[in-house]
């Protein structure tokens, strides 16, 4: 196998991700109708009002003497009141870090949410999903954030595979499920089962018995990818015990996807093939996979395709993304890429740190940057060290030295949990 290079590339908008990132985002909150224009105006005003009136301290009074209602609201009877609670709490849990604040009120707004994820339909259910994900986000690794998922896991596994929920509110829990289980899940069993929950959405797109690509609507495309990229990002974080089987069971069946229809599925399904051949060349250098030259042969006709029925825009993405699938396939070559915000930036150099960043920014959205900057949890996974002091000055590193730091950082800590889970699993065993 050649040997491994990378492409570098720079994100030059502060606090932009790769392309699919805010497409994704873009993309699932309109399907789940979660937008809320009033709703969001009437927090900021509040914010915003603050900061020019006031002094910062008070500022974050009124913003969470405003947050407050908002969770009382989750309560209302009018379905249209609960949903504009529920749009404003995503919209604060987006726009800042709240984690003292939320960690206090964690069962009230746990129990509201839950109740409308339960008893809700469609667009209260998809939007309640969306935010509980964010709750998650916001609590982290705290024993709130583990008591938060091993509640909600049950309830978002019953709506995502029940075939007479809206496909709004089960393409969100499958967006929940992934980002959830990838923060909070330490049990391998726990990994397992959400993975073959979500690869039983997905593989409905694999080709028929007769070859050919299965059609169905664009929402419910919308559901296998958000699938398929929550299996992925928990995939991001298996365990080396596991990576064998799961490259065994996967990697001679994604390519199928590549045929699908929806662009979002096949670049979906390019980058998972991606990411296995990743995982699986850390286990071994000279890994090939199975029909590894049609494979690429496949890979160059989607970098290159100039087809008319797709739009340009459309083409464009497909030959872009596929053109970084084929070189890392080929030459284990990754387009790393910078995503600065403030003073600092992320460095993005492998497919998992990829699918990672992609999924964090599906759910924070325009938010990023302001978790990127106080969110300890975000700062942890993407090895940012403890948040910096507004006004302080940051030590600069070269951009080799925060490469080979951020590499460094990300091994160890995904040694440490694979070895929490399988430490977990021997206890188990015995």
């Amino acid at each position: 196998m050649p040997k491994k290079t990378r492409k570098r590339g720079r994100v030059e908008a502060e606090g932009a991700g790769p392309p699919l990132a805010s497409d994704h985002m873009d993309d699932a909150m309109s399907t789940a109708s979660v937008g809320s224009l009033s709703s969001e105006q009437s927090l900021d005003t509040f914010a915003e009002t603050g900061d020019d009136a006031v002094d910062e301290s008070s500022a974050q009074e009124v913003f969470e003497e405003k947050l407050n209602d908002a969770i009382e609201g989750l309560l209302e009877k009018s379905l249209k009141g609960r949903t504009n609670s529920i749009r404003s709490v995503i919209s604060a849990m987006r726009k800042r870090v709240l984690t003292g604040f939320l960690i206090d009120r964690h069962v009230t707004v746990t129990d509201a949410l839950e109740r409308s994820l339960k008893r809700g339909k469609g667009e209260e259910q998809a939007i309640s999903a969306s935010a509980l994900m964010l709750l998650s986000v916001q609590l982290g690794l705290t024993e709130e954030g583990e008591a938060l998922f091993n509640s909600i896991k049950p309830i978002l596994l019953s709506l995502l595979l029940d075939p007479s929920a809206s496909v709004a509110a089960r393409t969100q829990c499958a967006e929940a499920v992934g980002l959830c289980g990838f923060i909070c899940a330490n049990d391998i069993h726990v990994v397992a089962e959400l993975m073959s929950t979500l690869e039983s959405i997905f593989v409905k797109s694999y080709l028929k018995g007769d070859k050919t690509s299965p059609v169905f609507s664009p929402q419910t495309c919308a559901l296998h990818r958000a699938a398929l990229d929550s299996w992925s990002l928990l995939l991001s974080i298996a365990t080396t015990s596991s990576v064998k089987s799961l490259v065994d069971m996967h990697l001679h069946r994604l390519p199928e996807l590549l045929e699908n229809s929806d662009l979002e599925v096949r670049i979906a399904g390019g980058e998972a093939i991606s990411l296995l051949y990743e995982l699986a060349r850390e286990l071994d250098d000279d890994f090939e996979g199975p029909a590894m030259d049609s494979l690429c042969e496949k890979l160059k006709q989607m970098s290159t395709d100039n087809s008319k029925h797709q739009n340009k825009k459309d083409r464009k993405q497909q030959r872009s993304s596929f053109r970084d699938i084929l070189h890392y396939i080929e030459d284990a070559s990754f387009r790393d890429f910078e995503c600065k915000f403030g003073n600092e930036s992320v460095y993005i150099d492998s497919w998992a740190r990829k699918r990672q960043y992609d999924s964090l920014c599906s759910s924070l959205g325009s938010g990023m940057n302001s978790h990127l900057k106080g969110n300890v949890l975000l700062r942890d996974i993407f090895g940012l060290g403890a948040p910096i002091p507004a006004g302080a000055v940051s030590d600069k590193l070269s951009k080799n030295d925060r490469r080979l730091y951020n590499q460094a950082v990300f091994k160890a800590r995904t040694q440490i949990r694979q070895k929490l889970r399988d430490k977990r699993m021997a206890k188990l065993s015995g």
